[in-house]
């Protein structure tokens, strides 16, 4: 017998219901699904549909977006392909060094039609946008929730590093020639024919290219006061290694307000300490005012920093440079050279045996080539010793410096043009003030002494105390 199970009207209800149910469920989550992915995914390039695409850029999906002008290779803002407008990209950060606010092309859609472009049209609404590279962009005025602002960068025309080097023009300032005259330019200026780019040897074995006589087109713009304001500097000359030597112009680009080559501050001493050999160096061994020294070698140990570093480094915590250490060069070093010599003749020996410590009559290396042989070089004597290098950034230095900064040289003030006992007021290092190089002179007549560029230009001693 075959038993069969009758489905009655009832049975048959239920059976929907729970069907109809069931697919109800599905539905709600299907559409739960499709929200909450969407609300995970919510930044989408395009999308796709029935009859074509809408784009949108990154910056569209943001309450501000930021338009950077792209570079030629020659640092220069790109243009479009037939000089029509600029070039720009969208990107996620402000830029600093190298870019400037361009107030005109920035714009801001105020509720769904509203489109006002350029700073004047953006103050009649209300609204200003300010930059500074230290603190950002800054926003006011705007009152409605749904304002969007686009705003852009251009490459930079002035002051950046980038358009400096951009610029300089080796054939017309000189065809960078080799060799070396007394000076680029006497009192009066008479002689021209020495101004511009030349070439010399330095420590890496290649051509470092000098800035010598008058010339004005090697000015850089980098780092800031911690009020803000901007640093600038001229380039002493590009080291074989491709880096760049700078010397601190103050605050202001204007060549007639220069502080080229001044002490980072006023009116301080080389060393407050005068009566040992010890006292020509930029670090010296020994503590200040000690016993006096009975060696070279504990004479010139880089123990204690000089008034001079010690100012320096005072100078470099009111800037920004130290965020700035990726862009610095620590390894290249300055040269403190410290090489004594047995007499102040051109033909006098390197002597350390007797020579360079306690109250000996003694003069340096500097002094020989600055009086005697007129032969100035960026090389160092001794460089293990002598050349000052950021302790992180060593290279073949002594790696003694907390800060990679330092003073111009005695002999990079000749290579641009000063002349030892005679003025010269048409070179670029020129700025009618007395500043501090270092490079030591000599030990005698009671007195350490360094070379100094006086307020005539002329390259000459000063005792380490001097404050003027």
């Amino acid at each position: 017998m075959k038993f069969e199970t009758l489905n009655s009207g009832k049975s048959r209800f239920w059976k929907r219901f729970c069907l109809g149910f069931s697919l109800f469920v599905i539905a709600l989550f299907g559409i739960f699904t499709i929200y909450t992915s969407f609300a995970k995914y919510k930044v989408v390039s395009s999308v796709k549909l029935a009859e074509g695409t809408i784009n949108y850029s990154r910056a569209d999906f943001s309450l501000i977006g930021i338009k950077q002008q792209e570079r030629n290779e020659d640092g220069s803002g790109k243009t479009i392909e037939g000089g029509e407008g600029k070039e720009y990209k969208d990107v996620t950060d402000v830029p600093t060094d190298g870019y400037e606010f361009n107030g005109e092309a920035t714009y801001c859609t105020i509720g769904d039609d509203v489109h006002v472009t350029g700073k004047t049209a953006l103050l009649a609404k209300g609204i200003t946008i300010t930059y500074d590279s230290a603190t950002g962009l800054v926003f006011s005025g705007i009152k409605k929730t749904n304002t969007k602002c686009y705003v852009y960068f251009d490459v930079s025309e002035k002051g950046s590093s980038e358009k400096t080097l951009a610029d300089l023009d080796f054939d017309s300032q000189g065809a960078a020639k080799k060799g070396f005259g007394d000076t680029a330019c006497l009192v009066g200026c008479g002689i021209t024919e020495e101004n511009g780019v030349f070439e010399a040897e330095d420590e890496d074995g290649t051509i470092s290219y000098y800035f010598r006589g008058s010339v004005s087109n090697n000015w850089v713009k980098f780092g800031k006061t911690s009020g803000g304001s901007d640093l600038y500097w001229r380039i002493i000359r590009i080291n074989g290694n491709g880096s760049i030597r700078l010397i601190y112009a103050g605050e202001t680009s204007s060549l007639g307000s220069s502080n080229t080559g001044k002490n980072a501050e006023d009116s301080k001493a080389y060393n407050s300490s005068y009566n040992d050999n010890k006292y020509v160096g930029f670090m010296y061994g020994g503590i200040k005012g000690g016993a006096t020294t009975t060696s070279y070698t504990d004479a010139h140990k880089n123990e204690t920093d000089s008034d001079i570093l010690t100012t320096l480094y005072s100078w470099w915590d009111k800037t920004n440079l130290e965020t700035l250490l990726g862009k610095i060069d620590g390894a290249t070093g300055f040269c403190n050279d410290r090489q004594s010599y047995d007499g102040s003749a051109a033909t006098s020996k390197p002597d350390k045996a007797s020579h360079g410590y306690g109250t000996i009559t003694t003069y340096y290396g500097p002094y020989i080539r600055a009086y005697q042989t007129r032969k100035p070089t960026f090389l160092c004597a001794q460089k293990s010793q002598d050349l000052f290098t950021y302790k992180d950034d060593r290279g073949d230095g002594n790696g003694a410096l907390k800060k990679p900064v330092g003073l111009i040289t005695a002999d990079e003030v000749m290579y641009a043009g000063g002349y030892a006992g005679k003025n010269n007021t048409g070179y670029w290092l020129y700025t009618n003030q007395y500043y501090w190089t270092m490079s030591p002179y000599s030990w005698s007549s009671g007195s350490a002494s360094v070379f100094r560029v006086a307020d005539s230009g002329s390259l000459g001693d000063i005792s380490v105390i001097d404050t003027d």
